[in-house]
């Protein structure tokens, strides 16, 4: 590890505490996701927990938490969830299903009640992830389009029970994560480039003609406005998850759809007419540890961190000038969210760790009866 002062942990501690949650909840759940996502709710800001029972049918749904780790209710879901998203200034959220995806599910931080299902149109299917505007009025997500072999942005009225209005495309293939940026107008998209049908379910079908891109699409008439692509010899990298940064731009993540034998940077940045991608500095050792796998990314406005549970890694880079700032170790870790100066880190063995943004880590909180999966990731509004 490197760098010094850890986060305080005090807080951390308080929020998912052991006793609070209890087995009979998550107890070793095979996907759960911390979104980090706070809204103000009834007493304060909660924290929207995906989660999977253990058996041999495991159950699924959505926890939310308030900061002392107080369970204050639970919902099933259809199935797998993935990525959570607070609607800005109602008590309310979406959970999307895992791609390929067959529908969204709306839920109530009031009172913990379930709201409909949507379902995704027969020649549609979500794949993760979705963003709200600013206004929470509109709810955009993530799809392909299953005839054309194209990538897809949902629109639905949040004031009309989420009644579909219509779609726009994302100039992409593939795409998994898309997120509004700060203009509030644009919709910024990882297409990762790969197609999948769903005869097939998640079977990659072009990797020799994969086309990964980030593009930005006008959020009101689909008009692309700015896409870029990897350089040539980075071709096989699959564009996957993104986070804001404060200078207008956005950091990515990639993971490597068709290994060629090298080492290749996994990790960058860009803004929006700025011409091509920035390629982040990282070690050789860093990146042979990764094995081509970044899972999720999340960046404090300072600097950018980017896990890899396949290296048990997490990697810091200085966001505006993308040099290499250190690692911390947290085996099969990867989810991440700002939380005060630093991040909050999650893994799949149960462990929930601090780590600054000198890329030291605190005294881990271990929670063996939880398997933590996929994206922190925290909005504001």
């Amino acid at each position: 590890m490197a760098g010094k002062g850890a986060m305080d942990r005090r807080n951390i501690l308080g929020l998912l505490a052991a006793p609070a949650l209890g087995g009979r909840l998550l107890g070793g759940g095979l996907l759960a996701m911390l979104t980090g996502k706070a809204h103000a709710a009834g007493n304060g800001a909660i924290y929207l927990n995906a989660y999977a029972t253990t058996g041999a049918e495991p159950s699924y749904g959505v926890a939310a938490l308030n900061p002392a780790g107080k369970v204050l209710f639970t919902i099933p879901t259809p199935g797998r969830a993935h990525g959570i998203v607070p609607r800005p200034g109602m008590a309310e959220a979406v959970v999307f299903a895992r791609r390929p995806g067959r529908w969204f599910q709306i839920l109530s931080l009031t009172d913990g009640a379930a709201g409909p299902v949507v379902r995704a149109p027969d020649d549609r299917r979500f794949t993760g992830h979705g963003d709200y505007s600013a206004d929470g009025r509109t709810l955009y997500v993530a799809e392909d389009d299953v005839p054309r072999e194209e990538g897809a942005i949902g629109i639905y009225d949040a004031t009309d029970n989420y009644r579909r209005i219509g779609a726009i495309p994302t100039h992409g293939l593939g795409p998994h994560e898309l997120i509004l940026m700060q203009d509030g107008s644009t919709l910024a998209v990882a297409n990762g480039g790969v197609i999948t049908h769903p005869d097939t379910g998640r079977a990659k079908l072009n990797l020799d003609s994969m086309d990964a891109s980030l593009t930005y699409v006008e959020a009101s008439t689909g008009r692309l406005l700015d896409k870029v692509r990897l350089p040539e010899e980075h071709g096989n990298l699959g564009i996957r998850h993104i986070a804001l940064l404060d200078d207008g731009g956005i950091a990515f993540g990639t993971q490597d759809e068709r290994p060629i034998g090298m080492l290749q940077p996994l990790t960058g940045a860009h803004r929006p007419g700025s011409g091509a991608a920035r390629l982040f500095d990282t070690p050789e050792d860093v990146l042979s540890r990764m094995q081509g796998y970044i899972g999720s990314v999340a960046s404090d406005g300072r600097t950018v961190a980017a896990s890899s549970p396949l290296g048990g890694i997490i990697g810091l880079w200085d966001a505006a000038t993308g040099a290499w700032l250190g690692s911390t170790a947290l085996a099969d870790g990867c989810g991440l969210a700002p939380n005060g100066d630093g991040y909050l880190a999650t893994s799949g063995l149960g462990v929930i760790e601090p780590v600054s943004n000198t890329a030291e880590a605190g005294p881990e909180w271990r929670a063996p009866e939880f398997r933590w999966d996929n994206h922190l990731t925290r909005r504001v509004g």
